[in-house]
């Protein structure tokens, strides 16, 4: 670890926009050499959160779904928001069952991670869960329109090798369950 590396110091910090789940930031920061930088812009979003599902079939659950900023149709982890003080299991295993109406006793934390630490302040968690079973009905948000995929393992594997799943924020999650479950050999 570099040692030479300090934090900088907040001066000021004002939330120049607030709307639903987001807040956009404007901080003064000092350096620690004593130059200012201002305004250091980041943007306040929700902690989420990422399942991989695994059946006893060795079949990926998944979801699609249509992401408007990319204009895409996506093929993706269930997953979403944690709620304020919602722990990140307990929101994995919510939106789990929201989703796609599945569960599991079988969970695991596979990572969490600053998504985009230069300019969000959330946190992610990726968990793995296997022997997954469809015990009720989805329950989705009011503006979720989701499809249920369910993908077999050689499926799954070859679009994780052709790079075909877009959500950058997945992939190692994808990655990394693949290598927990001995799909991928590092």
């Amino acid at each position: 670890m570099i040692e030479s590396v300090k934090a900088w110091r907040v001066l000021r910090s004002n939330i120049v926009y607030s709307k639903k789940w987001m807040q956009v930031i404007e901080d003064e920061c000092e350096l620690p050499d004593g130059r200012v930088i201002s305004p250091y812009i980041t943007i306040a979003v929700p902690n989420f959160c990422n399942m991989v599902m695994i059946t006893d079939q060795d079949e990926v659950v998944m979801v699609k779904q249509y992401r408007h900023a990319a204009g895409i149709i996506s093929v993706e982890l269930p997953g979403g928001m944690i709620d304020a003080g919602e722990d990140p299991l307990a929101a994995a295993k919510r939106e789990m069952q929201e989703e796609t109406g599945y569960t599991s006793d079988d969970v695991e934390l596979l990572y969490s991670v600053h998504p985009n630490p230069p300019l969000e302040r959330n946190r992610a968690w990726f968990y793995l869960a296997q022997g997954v079973k469809c015990t009720s009905k989805t329950a989705f948000d009011a503006f979720e329109d989701l499809e249920l995929v369910l993908m077999p393992k050689t499926v799954f594997m070859q679009m994780l090798l052709d790079h075909s799943f877009t959500h950058g924020m997945q992939a190692g999650a994808m990655y990394a369950a693949a290598i927990r479950l001995g799909w991928l050999r590092c």
